[in-house]
């Protein structure tokens, strides 16, 4: 049974009966100490002799120091020794002192600095404050045991000692985790062990004989390999680092990240039954840093993630590595070793149940909605976890929300086109520096998944095909992306700025923004969906204290001539608004088709019903590549459940008369077309007419193109002829292109197609026209 004892303050023994004298009656014992200097291996000598057990049984016992470097000495120590000998690991574990009240920031770097001690101050502590000095007690074996467990797991005969050193050592850090907690569980990252793997070593063994190598030669270099891209945690930068996050967080938000308790009580739950590889929304460098301090304050592993090799630099790559950064190449694909090493790292860290962490969308969001998933390292671990045979490996979704983020002015400059000014390396200065507040951090964990969800148990252990696997990663991906929208919350922030973006340059009063605000939260919380922030919108107060909010950062004008004070957009900021807008729209595009499609089939003569969810599909396949959108099997359900919902008797109303989808729209407050598609079909028009405008001729340069997109949007919007500043958009532009592309207008000769692309979202525009006038004139009612 694995133990650990701290030592007391007047005898510098146990402060409990547990001792590091195993429950053996026969045979010898090896005490296996992991020591950094003799400083260490002499309190651990001492400690053993003082706490030998009573009576007439004597064992033989020996020291044996693990080795730090050379095992030469560890290795002829155990071939000396019998089989029957129990060995018997042993640690000291440095403690810093208890810590309450103050900045727990800066404490936490405090505590962190001082948990390892160095060789003076380590004799100093152990001398005058033995409190924080604990004894380590690992799980023991026979050496009997130990050479059985190392046939099981195919690991060389020659290689005993590395074996047992190893074993040690990973028995050690479970017993310290007993004194630390469980957010120490940190990877010990040795060659041998992750080298020990057969076919491992038949893949070494087969690119020496092909490159005309010795294997010597290709193992070195894996090690190389190895060395640049394996994460070393340790205690100390876990504290370092997590008191710097913090101060990072705490500078632009409120102190306390809102987090849902029962949702990080079933993370916990299943970080403790299984590996976990979390998958994170990334709208701010904030995002990795919150979900690490929510852990880490709920005594959990910290994640395991992934950065570029460009950031390995002296100094800060040294540290980046020991807070859980995995350095990988940006391209490797050329290179057999290096991909061979990276995969046996991965499922070394599945084996030993390590959790992973990576941005689900690989780069941060520059529009508010989430983008589409990478593939690159799903595909890696989803292979991974086909090899190992670890099919409960759960993803689960992170969702970050804000109120307000620091990044969004300069997300609105690479929107327009303009040119930011790198972040460089000393971009964490900026969120360590204190700055206007941006509210509060709203962490969600959505529902986690295996593979097993997506593929038959029977299959996945007759193994699947290759084609399978290269289904089964979009689908894994789509599933988390689902999920992860399925669990963001909806702040006031993004309910605010939705209703101000929808009513263009018109500013509106504290009045109107109230109401529109309750009619949305109605349906909001119909669906049962989370709201948070000043979500009170029947709190005028509630209201105003948002608005206040955007107004200090520049986004919402105050207009106060008149009678009353009214509200608007500023100038310049309807991207950085149409940000926040877009992190809840994904719960409403839905809806927006329906809005639109009862206009469309009202229109037209023949079925209605068929009419109406016919144009909702054409309208999924317009958006397909901004949106996250049900299955097509499931879709037209959705869009059912959706008009019946806000509809009744949707069809009947839109066949009494010619301006019976008029009247179905004018029955429902609030209409959410007008204000949730707004700027997506504006941006497509613009590439649609940008593409007309070209005739006959091929679309080949897409940088000039989309330039010239940035171009005509400026000068349409001068014009009136776009609804407001939030669809100039580079991001929306690509889209857009990439719709185009797809549907093969961008060749030679698709003039007339080009030109009916152009007329399609000239169409939609117009019925989001129809929309909004309705719209107001419920408002002015």
């Amino acid at each position: 049974m694995a133990e650990a004892t701290r030592s007391s303050n007047n005898n510098k023994v146990s402060r409990d009966s547990s001792s590091p004298w195993p429950e053996i009656e026969t045979g010898a014992i090896a005490f296996l100490l992991d020591a950094r200097d003799n400083v260490e291996v002499g309190l651990l000598r001492d400690w053993v002799e003082s706490r030998r057990p009573n009576g007439d049984v004597h064992l033989r016992h020996s020291f044996i120091r693990l080795p730090k470097g050379r095992a030469d000495d560890f290795l002829a120590a155990v071939l000396g020794l019998d089989d029957s000998v129990w060995m018997q690991p042993l640690r000291i574990a440095w403690l810093p002192t208890s810590h309450t009240g103050g900045n727990r920031s800066l404490q936490d770097f405090f505590y962190g600095r001082i948990a390892e001690p160095g060789k003076i101050r380590r004799w100093l502590i152990a001398r005058f404050r033995p409190e924080r000095l604990a004894y380590v007690v690992g799980d023991g074996a026979r050496l009997h045991e130990l050479r059985e467990r190392q046939a099981e797991a195919n690991v060389a005969e020659d290689d005993l000692s590395g074996f047992v050193a190893n074993q040690a050592l990973i028995a050690l850090e479970r017993s310290e985790r007993l004194i630390r907690g469980a957010r120490y569980k940190v990877p010990r990252i040795l060659q041998s062990d992750v080298f020990a793997n057969a076919d491992f070593q038949n893949l070494i063994e087969n690119a020496a004989q092909q490159g005309d190598r010795s294997a010597q030669d290709v193992t070195g270099q894996a090690a190389r390999y190895l060395r640049e891209m394996a994460a070393t945690q340790t205690p100390f930068t876990l504290n370092m680092m997590n008191a710097l996050y913090r101060a990072a967080c705490r500078s632009h938000h409120d102190a306390k990240i809102n987090v849902d308790k029962s949702q990080l009580e079933r993370v916990a739950e299943t970080m403790g039954a299984r590996p976990v590889v979390f998958l994170i929304s990334h709208k701010s460098m904030l995002d990795t840093m919150a979900l690490s301090l929510v852990l880490f304050d709920a005594d959990l592993p910290s994640p395991l993630t992934f950065g570029g090799i460009n950031l390995n630099k002296p100094g800060l790559g040294s540290l980046a590595r020991r807070s859980g950064i995995i350095f990988l190449r940006r391209s490797f694909q050329d290179n057999e070793i290096y991909k061979a090493t990276f995969r046996r790292y991965i499922d070394y860290l599945i084996e030993k149940r390590f959790s992973l962490l990576w941005a689900l969308e690989g780069t941060r969001s520059r529009t508010g909605k989430l983008l589409p998933p990478r593939f690159g390292l799903f595909s890696y671990v989803v292979e991974s976890i086909l090899r190992t045979r670890l099919h409960d490996v759960t993803f689960i979704p992170v969702s970050v929300a804000y109120d307000q983020i620091t990044e969004v002015e300069d997300y609105s400059i690479e929107q327009r086109g303009q040119t930011k000014k790198p972040e460089g390396i000393t971009w964490p200065l900026r969120f360590l520096k204190s700055g206007r507040s941006r509210g509060q951090i709203h962490l969600r964990f959505g529902e986690g998944m295996t593979i097993k969800e997506l593929v038959e148990p029977a299959e996945l252990e007759a193994g699947i095909d290759d084609q399978r696997k290269r289904t089964l990663v979009p689908t894994l991906a789509f599933e988390v992306a689902v999920r992860m929208n399925a669990a963001t919350p909806i702040t006031a922030t993004a309910i605010v700025t939705l209703i101000l973006l929808a009513s263009g340059n018109r500013a509106q009063s504290l009045a109107e923004i109230q109401a529109l605000a309750r009619g949305g939260a109605t349906l909001i919380r119909r669906r049962h969906l989370e709201i948070v922030g000043r979500s009170n919108f029947r709190d005028e107060n509630a209201v105003r204290a948002t608005l206040d909010a955007l107004h200090e950062t520049g986004i919402v004008s105050y207009l106060d001539e008149g009678t009353e004070r009214l509200y608007a957009i500023s100038v310049d900021q309807h991207l950085n608004a149409a940000y926040y807008r877009n992190t809840a729209i994904h719960y409403f595009i839905l809806d927006a088709f329906v809005e639109v499609s009862l206009l469309d089939a009202a229109s037209i003569s023949g079925d209605l019903t068929e009419a109406f969810f016919v144009r909702t599909s054409e309208l999924r396949e317009l958006f397909k590549f901004e949106f996250y959108f049900p299955r097509r099997a499931d879709y037209q359900a959705e869009i059912k459940r959706r008009v019946d919902e806000r509809f009744a008797d949707w069809d009947d109303t839109v066949r009494r008369s010619d301006a019976g989808g008029h009247a179905a729209l004018a029955a429902v407050q609030p209409l959410v077309a007008h204000g949730v598609l707004r700027s997506f079909v504006d941006a497509y028009r613009i590439v649609a007419s940008v593409l007309a405008a070209a005739g006959a001729d091929s679309i080949d340069d897409d940088g000039s193109f989309l330039s010239q997109c940035l171009k005509t949007g400026k000068q349409q919007l001068l014009q009136g002829r776009v609804f407001s500043a939030e669809s100039i958009s580079k991001s929306l532009y690509e889209t857009g292109f990439k719709l185009a592309d797809y549907r093969g207008l961008l060749a030679a000769d698709r003039a007339e197609a080009r030109h009916d692309f152009h007329q399609e979202f000239c169409r939609i525009s117009s019925r989001l026209d129809e929309i909004l006038s309705i719209a107001l004139a419920k408002a002015n009612d």
